[in-house]
């Protein structure tokens, strides 16, 4: 249980923060030798935790989604009807990868070297973005090439330790696109993405209940509280352009893993 909750702690802190959630989920698991016999469902247990906190932060945009696409006369009710239809574009790059690439996806979650890796790419990408301007394109301006784009990226994310919310933002960010609105974009697209990945692994998700049902509920609702406040933090984060200190704690946690994962193995 008080594994279970640390874990859900972890992902939804580190699940909107740019630092890749599944990076530290595969370190945490490494460092205390805990055996899961399930570990993909496991993750995607926590990340529909994260989920909830999305549609509880979000729930005005998602149920202004709602409305305009079946019809009810609602505020910016046109762009609103866009951005479900771009939404749905970013999605396919990811869903097509974790079909094709799911098993190869599955192995990389046990390498500590791919996660320092990883995190070393993550760092370079919020380096990268953390010198953008803050003015930009609003949301009435998000076109289909901007979700493709961005989509692609989101396929990168599917590597531990890439972050999916951080690679997603920064594409976002250098198509031109305000900081706002490139996070809100981001973290919206992980609604299909997340709920997804749990239609995919539904027979794990099942065995991992069927064992210890109360820790797996514990720990995603531990993932919804630290997630909700993780998406304030980062909403802040972003309008500030406050990204470089992410960027650091990557490159730093990047290096770290790099060098021990390299020399245990050497």
């Amino acid at each position: 249980m008080l594994h279970a909750i640390a874990l859900g702690v972890l992902q939804g802190l580190t699940e909107f923060l740019p630092v890749s959630s599944s990076g530290h989920l595969v370190l945490a698991r490494s460092v205390t030798q805990v055996e899961l016999s399930h570990p993909l469902a496991f993750d995607v247990v926590l990340h529909f935790g994260t989920l909830l906190a999305v549609v509880l932060y979000f729930r005005r945009d998602l149920t202004g989604m709602a409305l305009a696409v079946v019809g009810s006369d609602v505020e910016r009710a046109d762009e609103l009807r866009r951005w479900v239809w771009l939404l749905a574009l970013a999605t396919v790059p990811a869903a097509v990868a974790g079909g094709l690439g799911g098993s190869t996806i599955e192995a990389a979650f046990s390498s500590p070297p791919i996660v320092g890796a990883g995190l070393l790419v993550t760092a370079a990408l919020l380096w990268t973005a953390a010198v953008r301007p803050a003015a930009g394109r609003g949301g009435a301006e998000v076109v289909a090439r901007d979700a493709v784009l961005i989509g692609m990226l989101q396929v990168v994310g599917l590597v531990p330790g890439i972050s999916r919310s951080g690679s997603t933002i920064v594409g976002g960010l250098l198509l031109g696109l305000d900081r706002e609105v490139a996070a809100r974009f981001a973290f919206l697209m992980s609604v299909p993405a997340i709920a997804g990945a749990m239609v995919k692994n539904a027979a794990g998700v099942g065995a991992l209940l069927a064992e210890d049902a109360s820790a797996l509920l514990a720990g995603m609702f531990a993932a919804a509280l630290t997630g909700w406040f993780a998406i304030e933090i980062m909403m802040r984060v972003v309008r500030g352009g406050r990204l470089r200190g992410f960027a650091l704690y990557c490159l730093v946690l990047g290096g770290v893993t790099l060098v021990v994962s390299v020399g245990c193995c050497g």
